[in-house]
């Protein structure tokens, strides 16, 4: 019985630099345990503030007051996002949070983190036609 040469080759280990946007609930009924809404991680910091002000300015959805709503939309339409943008550059974190009714909040946090990402070194190698 013949067995071919072993062609695998080794995962390549590459660190990456990125941003965690997530999303959290905290609700009486849950005894206020974080309930994840989003999870994402993004390239870069001007991605994660875009999403996080689509996000508020569609919050109006979630059983805001009208305080609240007008605290979402200040921040998402009149600079709140310009300091956060600010901060993720200087590799700190920002949030942003929110009350619902009956007691509910919702959060919005973006922090800066190093990451090791696996790749196939294969698909590194340059495929140039000949």
């Amino acid at each position: 019985m013949r067995t071919s040469p072993r062609t695998n080759e080794p995962v390549q280990a590459l660190i990456q630099r990125g941003f965690r946007f997530e999303v959290l609930r905290y609700g009486p009924a849950n005894g206020f345990v974080p309930e994840p809404v989003d999870l994402r991680l993004l390239a870069n910091p001007r991605d994660a503030i875009r999403i996080l002000r689509v996000q508020l300015r569609s919050s109006h959805v979630l059983g805001l007051t009208p305080h609240e709503a007008g605290r979402a939309l200040y921040w998402a339409e009149q600079g709140g996002w310009v300091q956060a943008l600010g901060a993720l550059h200087r590799g700190e974190s920002c949030g942003f949070t929110l009350m619902l009714r009956k007691g509910r909040h919702i959060e919005w946090n973006v922090r800066p983190l190093t990451y090791l990402a696996l790749s196939d070194p294969s698909s590194l190698r340059c495929r140039c036609a000949v």
